[in-house]
């Protein structure tokens, strides 16, 4: 289910006045109503205005009358208000005797009139059609949204299927404790993979800022590997990412970790790992994760391995277009792996 961004007060005010506009029996009587008040309301004040202003309180009904109920009831509406004002409200009262002076007036009151009643036509025109577009594409982006979520959802559901085979296939290789403990290490990951991706694509976590998602999938990395004695700390700075950065970033997050708990600690032995994202300048951001285990082997050069975990780590380095290095942790212990790329 897609909860969808609640109407603006605008936009439910469009759509009250589209019930009068798509009903002529009762956009007529509102606008008649709006005449009426205007015309009453004029009688009211015409102690105080005597023969001046003798269109003052219909003008406010011809455009209310416009923008609720349409083009041709506001245009009654006007038709109405000139009538009146020139019988009861332009000198000589109670006629339509018509003067210079009163033709004037009459032609400038209908100019305006007509000049609003299309430009507030025209106007609730584009509006209704912007608002047609803004629920067509509404529409659009719940369905685009429940086939990406299902899309996800079978993707992780695969990845565990596939975590079930290999358990399968482990039971029926237990005579072989190489192979065994291969189809674990494998089996671990892709039930590690699944869980993330559900955790990345989960939309009730689309708002969730990124150093708390590092920081759940860290847990969720020393869990799986059963790894209670050592700690890891994130740090990140209040940065926003788009799903496909996020997700890469996290599976650097999860190479570098997973290896960290391999290659790094002595079994059973306390470590720390630290996670630290922040700018480098305007233009370059740096992710690095160091630990403080038993560092690099002599003579490693991390620009030249051909080892699996440093070709996966360039590949995701690649896809944000930046770069990766391995280099000695502070004071020289342990390994410090380095990816900087574009802000």
């Amino acid at each position: 289910m897609v909860d969808l961004p609640r109407p603006s007060l605008t936009l439910r005010f469009i759509r009250w006045t589209a019930r009068f506009h798509a009903r002529p029996l009762l956009a007529y009587p509102v606008a008649i109503g709006a005449f009426v008040l205007a015309l009453v309301a004029r009688f009211a004040v015409d102690p105080m205005l005597g023969n001046g202003f003798p269109f003052l309180t219909f003008f406010p009904a011809i455009l209310l009358s416009t923008v609720v109920c349409g083009r041709w009831p506001g245009a009654l509406c006007g038709l109405l208000s000139i009538l009146a004002a020139w019988y009861w409200f332009i000198v000589p009262r109670q006629s339509f005797a018509l003067d210079g002076t009163s033709a004037l007036a009459i032609g400038f009151f209908l100019l305006i009139s007509v000049v609003d009643i299309v430009v507030i036509d025209l106007l609730s025109q584009v509006t209704r059609q912007l608002e047609q577009s803004q629920e067509r594409s509404q529409a659009l982006l719940a369905q685009r949204t429940t086939l990406f979520q299902e899309l996800q959802h079978r993707v992780a559901n695969n990845l565990t299927l596939v975590g079930s085979v290999l358990a399968v296939q482990e039971r029926q290789l237990r005579h072989n404790p190489e192979a065994t403990a291969a189809l674990r290490e494998a089996r671990r990951r892709f039930n590690l993979f699944s869980h993330i991706h559900r955790r990345l694509h989960d939309p009730a976590a689309a708002d969730q800022p990124l150093a708390e998602r590092l920081r759940e999938m860290c847990n969720d990395i020393l869990q799986a590997a059963e790894a209670d004695q050592v700690q890891c700390q994130v740090q990140a700075a209040d940065l926003v990412f788009d799903i496909d950065r996020t997700t890469v970033l996290s599976m650097i997050v999860l190479e570098v970790i997973s290896n960290a708990l391999k290659h790094a600690f002595e079994p059973g032995a306390a470590g720390r790992i630290v996670v630290n994202l922040q700018p480098l300048d305007a233009q370059q951001l740096e992710l690095a994760i160091t630990d403080n285990g038993r560092g690099m082997p002599e003579g490693y050069d991390s620009h030249r391995s051909e080892r699996l975990g440093m070709k996966i780590l360039s590949g995701f380095a690649s896809s944000l277009r930046g770069t990766v290095e391995l280099r000695p942790g502070p004071q020289g212990t342990g390994t410090c792996v380095r990816v900087v790329f574009p802000a």
